[in-house]
């Protein structure tokens, strides 16, 4: 008798590159399943660190770091670069831009966000948002390029080529805005003597009644302490109603010159996420069943950013963190690695490792579960070692313990230099 075809292994299609897709895939490492992680990008980005690349802390590989080699040591896993333009859940089929179709028997939706500019005029057209790593390295090239065009010709000062404005007072905006301060105060100041550091200004603007709402009181007025020793102004109750590249003006009337937004206020889930045909809540998020499958697909299941999860533990709807990614990411693993088994898969119980930020060196805020508090330097060695640990490789560690040591002795930033990559 001839031999037999050997039957197709079952295929885990994960589209999306970031903490949970990760999650997903290295949790079906042993698992008898091909695993097919997609991204539009051949790296991964460690997002909370963004803030670090646009203000010339980090190199840029330390935050982004290639998707293959995260997985060269994982036999049942792929690796492919290329668009999702359109998912068919009734045919179980993927469609992109760049290559082929492809099916599945499990499909992650692990996509992400966009940044949601909530209807700002122009806002599109001229903010620097922070959520991919493009972004970063766009913002730390625009804010190089206005202070060199502000030493060549110092009227722009006057202009506002030299001030910030930064939207939204959650970690995103509160970290930038303290970032791009010590920046300014610590680097700038001796690399452009001539310019007066008064002259560049720094405007944190916060539509809430204050910044740091998910924080505790005293955690939220230690941080715009910091922010003020910084000299950063805060602006909290303002709204911002149109951008221009040179003037941010405000609902209130006030208007600012400034030639850099940066806009960390909010997010939506991926546009994919539209031609779905599946139930959506605030910000385009997929509502998701307890064990994180979509109704009426099993065989589907939305993690992360893109997805609406409730804590089947206490009720809660979860953030949009980099940890909620992260644990769904390993939970959407387990279940799949159980249903492949033929075993129930198990509602996701979110555990709350805390919430922290930075506001610059030697400050920072944590809170941590059952009301536990921490701020200021000890907050920022804690914040510090926990960023290291969740760096994807130990090659990645070691360079930002070399860049943050540097910077925490002698205030240096060595990436701070422009490459342009049109010059002849």
């Amino acid at each position: 008798m001839g031999a037999t075809e050997a039957e197709p292994r079952t295929r885990v299609l994960i589209l999306g590159g970031g903490f949970a897709g990760i999650g997903v895939a290295r949790k079906l490492r042993k698992a008898d399943v091909d695993v097919v992680i997609v991204d539009e990008h051949d790296y991964h980005t460690f997002q909370p660190l963004l803030y670090q690349v646009a203000t010339d802390l980090l190199p840029r590989t330390t935050v982004g770091h290639p998707l293959r080699d995260l997985f060269d040591h994982q036999s049942n896993a792929r690796v492919h670069t290329a668009c999702v333009t359109s998912v068919n859940l009734e045919k179980r089929e993927v469609e992109f831009a760049e290559m082929g179709p492809l099916g599945y028997d499990y499909l992650v939706l692990a996509l992400g966000a966009q940044v949601n500019f909530f209807g700002v005029e122009h806002a599109a057209d001229h903010a620097f948002p922070l959520y991919t790593l493009a972004d970063a390295v766009r913002l730390k090239e625009h804010i190089l390029d206005r202070w060199e065009a502000a030493d060549k010709d110092p009227a722009l000062v006057e202009d506002g080529a030299l001030n910030v404005v930064v939207v939204g007072g959650g970690p995103t905006g509160v970290e930038s805005a303290g970032a791009i301060a010590e920046l300014y105060r610590a680097i700038f100041v001796t690399d452009y003597p001539d310019i007066p550091q008064e002259n560049a200004e720094i405007v944190l603007v916060e539509a809430g009644p204050e910044i740091f709402a998910m924080f505790h009181p005293s955690l939220r007025r230690y941080a715009e302490k910091a922010l003020a020793r910084r000299s950063v102004e805060v602006l909290t109750g303002e709204i911002v109603e149109s951008v221009t590249p040179t003037r941010v003006a405000l609902k209130s009337g006030r208007v600012i010159p400034s030639h850099t937004l940066v806009w960390g206020a909010g997010l939506q889930a991926n546009a994919v996420v539209e031609v779905l045909g599946l139930e959506l809540q605030k910000g385009r998020r997929i509502l998701v069943q307890p064990d994180l499958s979509v109704a009426g697909h099993p065989e589907v299941f939305a993690i992360g950013d893109i997805a609406w999860i409730t804590d089947a533990k206490t009720g809660k709807v979860l953030p949009q963190l980099g940890s909620v990614a992260l644990e769904s990411g390993h939970h959407a693993g387990d279940n799949i690695a159980r249903l492949v088994k033929g075993v129930k898969a198990e509602p996701f119980k979110y555990f709350d490792k805390g919430t922290m930020a930075t506001i610059g060196r030697g400050a920072a805020v944590i809170q941590g579960p059952r009301g536990l508090t921490m701020k200021g330097k000890a907050a920022w060695l804690t914040w510090g070692a926990v960023h290291l640990a969740l760096l994807s490789t130990g090659e990645d560690r070691a360079k930002a313990v070399v860049d943050w040591t540097w910077a925490a002795f002698t205030h240096g930033r060595s990436t701070r230099i422009t490459v342009r990559t049109d010059a002849t």
